[in-house]
């Protein structure tokens, strides 16, 4: 059954919390959570009808699910006498919406990697005798990155064989504890390359074969292959010139198909061509050519998002399009219905909540998409601002009310002061802004407490800001957010569904000062954050 219980697993009289007793549930942020109804929850039930909850349920057999759980009042002779519990599994729709954000990381990673192609042009130190350059060190992170949001590992390497003695060297890893990178830096440059394949394996490596390696099989010198959780190793290999120079290695637990095993020879490929590619500029003066590769990376960054974000945007307002006109083609006949027609009227429901959810994901992407397109706007210098007049509390409390709408359970408190504030700005990007801050908030803030937004003025400025009482960012993370294309590491969820693409804080930066205000973020770990923005006053209208 859904929650992989069968009849024999639960006992007559088991209570709707008890059922989900033995799995873990959160809420969409992986917040913990016991599925159920509070008192207040009760009160809205008698009064206002039907109470929805979206859960994740991590199953025992390692599977997440996610149920929507809608709790309507059962009532006789106008009295309630129970709660019917409905469970719908939106687990399809939770799972794309992984995929998606799966595809912008690995997107966000090709771009960080060519961003970062000036940094092959650092000298290496004299003892240095790499096939593959240290300096490829942060565009291996992210090409690594890249192979296992794709494919889905539990961890990617990137290795360099020593030009001199043929040591295998760690360049980068992603998906390792501290602990598992920690002991593999100490342990790199001590083996050879056959102290970790047998000879065969070693033989197709250097005839440009992948190489799968079973768990039975797998040779870890320095460990136990318990060290790393994956069932099979695959090997890619990287050439520089005909040579073997080094390798991409992807643990998971079940095999590569051929498009798999494509991408991760694209990657390689790629990886050889950037060094290639650097080394070209290399006998030209450093302070030129760090220009020559930042200018041209430049722009195939720009191109790369400006195409992504067109060719995307068609196909999903038609998407778009047609779920709302069938959502409203559902309302409309919903209300037709005779209310005591019972069962099409759940019928009807069960349809509405899986194409509502797809709205949902679609206006999520939709979102993602315009972003990308403001960015490049910036880039070309067009972006435009349609500026007036506006009163700036009446902006705030509709921003806070969107949110709502998609926050039901979250309470926000308002500090607003009692007179009007004035101010020459464009609306629609200044809500946009206010959307980032109170959605960055709703998915950081554990759901039980209230997410402050306050709007202070003094004599020449009006400053907003958004406070949550999530983990808060680190000291060091703090000064790199407002920067276009960084994504922070530390505080998120391991598969949290972020669609933001690294630029919403840096689109709000850019958007402020635009107006010519100032943006700023305060935070302690473990003690929430703020993020707030000023905007200059003007006179109030007369």
């Amino acid at each position: 059954m859904l929650l992989e219980l069968s009849c024999k697993d639960i006992p007559s009289g088991t209570s709707f919390l008890d059922l989900f007793q033995s799995l873990r549930a959160s809420d969409l942020n992986y917040h913990p959570l016991s599925p159920g109804l509070n008192y207040e929850h009760l009160m809205e039930l008698a009064s206002a009808g039907p109470n929805k909850q979206t859960i994740l349920c991590f199953l025992p057999s390692g599977h997440t699910l996610c149920v929507d759980i809608v709790y309507t009042l059962l009532q006789e002779e106008e009295q309630p006498t129970k709660i019917l519990c409905q469970l719908h599994n939106l687990t399809d729709f939770y799972l794309q919406q992984i995929q998606i954000s799966q595809n912008n990381a690995a997107q966000l990673s090709l771009i960080h990697a060519i961003f970062h192609l000036h940094d092959l042009l650092a000298v290496s130190p004299p003892e240095e005798e790499l096939s593959i350059p240290s300096s490829i060190h942060i565009i291996g992170q992210h090409l690594a990155d890249l192979i296992r949001d794709l494919l889905e590992g539990q961890a990617v390497f990137l290795f360099s064989l020593g030009s001199l003695d043929q040591r295998l060297y760690y360049i980068a890893f992603s998906g390792l504890t501290a602990e598992q990178t920690e002991l593999r830096w100490k342990n790199s440059g001590r083996y050879r390359l056959a102290d970790f394949l047998d000879p065969g394996a070693i033989e197709d490596l250097r005839a440009q074969k992948q190489v799968t390696i079973d768990r039975q099989h797998m040779h870890i010198p320095f460990a136990k292959p318990v060290d790393l959780p994956s069932s099979y190793l695959f090997w890619t290999p990287l050439f520089l010139k005909q040579e073997l120079v080094g390798a991409f290695v992807l643990g998971r637990d079940y095999p590569c198909n051929t498009e798999e095993s494509e991408l991760v020879r694209a990657v390689a490929t790629l990886t050889t061509l950037m060094i290639e590619y650097a080394r070209s500029f290399a006998p030209l003066d450093h302070e030129k050519s760090n220009e020559m590769v930042l200018q041209a990376t430049s722009q195939i960054i720009d191109a790369f998002l400006d195409l992504t974000s067109h060719e995307l945007k068609t196909p999903l307002t038609t998407t778009m399009g047609n779920i709302q006109l069938a959502l409203r083609r559902l309302e409309k006949l919903k209300d037709q219905i005779n209310r005591q027609e019972e069962v099409i009227s759940k019928d009807i429901e069960r349809v509405q909540d899986p194409l509502e959810a797809a709205n949902e994901s679609a206006r999520t992407q939709q979102q993602m998409i315009e972003n990308m397109i403001d960015d490049a706007q910036i880039q070309k210098k067009t972006l435009q601002l349609h500026r007036r007049r506006e009163e700036l509390t009446k902006l705030i409390k509709k921003a806070v009310a969107q949110q709502q709408k998609h926050s039901r359970d979250r309470q926000f408190q308002l500090t607003l002061p009692p007179q009007e504030v004035w101010v020459s700005i464009d609306p629609r990007r200044i809500n946009q802004v206010m959307h980032t801050y109170l959605s960055n908030a709703h998915r950081q803030s554990p759901a039980n407490q209230p997410i402050e937004v306050a709007l202070r003025v003094d004599t020449s400025q009006a400053c907003i800001s958004v406070h949550d009482t999530g983990p808060g960012i680190a000291p060091e993370e703090q000064e790199h957010i407002w920067e276009r294309l960084y994504r922070s590491q530390g505080t998120a969820p391991q598969h949290e569904l972020d669609l933001s693409m690294g630029i919403r804080f840096y689109l709000c930066r850019t958007l402020i000062e635009a107006h010519q205000g100032t943006v700023g973020v305060d935070s302690t770990l473990g003690h929430g954050t703020t993020f707030w923005f000023s905007l200059p006053l003007v006179e109030q209208a007369g």
